[in-house]
């Protein structure tokens, strides 16, 4: 597990849980090239473990970054993840590419009904609707690497609703051009961005989360974007920064987080990572790094601790 320093992540209880159901062996599968919600190649990997808390498990929606296949994420070790945290991982390959492959966040509209954004609205809603799956609807979440970390941010502001929560790695910030991504940094608004994407949906920031992390090596994207889109996304929720940072680690591999009022936002400094996912040991493929800590698992750690979706201490027959 990522251990932190002035921080219990998850109680003995839920801990207990969590090696109780997945261990740390690997034992579910990957399914490749799927079609599902508008997408013609979507990779999901589905655990044997079930989610520690709510029902049945959670899902998490990985966006690939430009230029990369979503190949690359077969070995980027979400299937520890995935196993310690009953979290089924779907990763869609883009249908509306622009630039390098990109997910195309500087383009087009941005509503519910446009483009990939209705996609993977699509998906999360086919996959937690889908009763052979077993997903508990209250417990999806989003997440990606640089054109896909923003257009993941934004897709959860467009649907709050749907994405509990969302982690966004190297990604500039929502509604920025394209320049934005390789150029000096942009300034953005991010929280009245999100607002706007949100409409009548906008109640249901009240209990969404965000993870938002940069790598300290990164060449690519201006790391400005780490700070102005944690201070955002804390915006849009009304929390406060506390003044602390946690210090966490796997083996040799750290991470400094910084968090926000009942852990509603998180910002992390991936140490020694460059603009790659951050995948923890062993983990390689195209923008895949094993130099930093598992970020899919710390997702999976962050999102299971603070959902304010799911009932917890659920006594008999409740």
């Amino acid at each position: 597990m990522i251990m932190a320093q002035k921080r219990k992540l998850l109680g003995a209880s839920l801990g207990a849980a969590i090696f109780m159901s997945a261990g740390l062996s690997q034992a579910g599968s990957w399914q490749q090239n799927e079609s599902i919600g508008g997408f013609n190649k979507v990779h999901v990997y589905t655990p044997d473990s079930t989610s520690p808390i709510g029902s049945g498990q959670s899902l998490l929606v990985v966006l690939h970054g430009c230029t990369q296949s979503i190949d690359a994420y077969l070995t980027a070790n979400l299937e520890d993840a995935a196993e310690e945290f009953g979290m089924v991982v779907a990763v869609p390959d883009a249908m509306n590419k622009a630039g390098f492959s990109c997910w195309s966040y500087w383009q087009g509209a941005k509503s519910r009904s446009s483009g990939d954004y209705k996609n993977l609205i699509d998906l999360a809603n086919a996959m937690s609707g889908d009763a052979n799956r077993n997903i508990d609807p209250d417990q999806v979440y989003i997440a990606g690497l640089s054109s896909g970390a923003v257009f993941a941010n934004t897709t959860a502001c467009i649907a709050p609703d749907v994405f509990a929560g969302m982690g966004i790695s190297a990604g500039p910030s929502i509604g920025t051009s394209a320049s934005g991504a390789i150029g000096s940094c942009e300034i953005a608004d991010v929280t009245s961005r999100c607002k706007s994407y949100a409409g009548d949906q906008a109640s249901h920031f009240d209990t969404q989360l965000a993870s938002i992390a940069h790598g300290s090596s990164d060449t690519v994207v201006d790391d400005c974007y780490n700070t102005q889109n944690a201070e955002g996304m804390a915006g849009v929720y009304g929390v406060t920064q506390l003044p602390d940072t946690n210090t966490l680690s796997e083996g040799s591999r750290t991470a400094t987080e910084t968090l926000w009022q009942d852990g509603r936002v998180s910002m992390l400094w991936l140490n020694g990572v460059g603009h790659t996912w951050s995948g923890g040991e062993e983990a390689s493929g195209s923008f895949v790094s094993a130099e930093g800590i598992n970020y899919a698992r710390y997702l999976g750690e962050y999102f299971t601790e603070n959902n304010a979706r799911v009932k917890r201490n659920k006594g008999p027959g409740q």
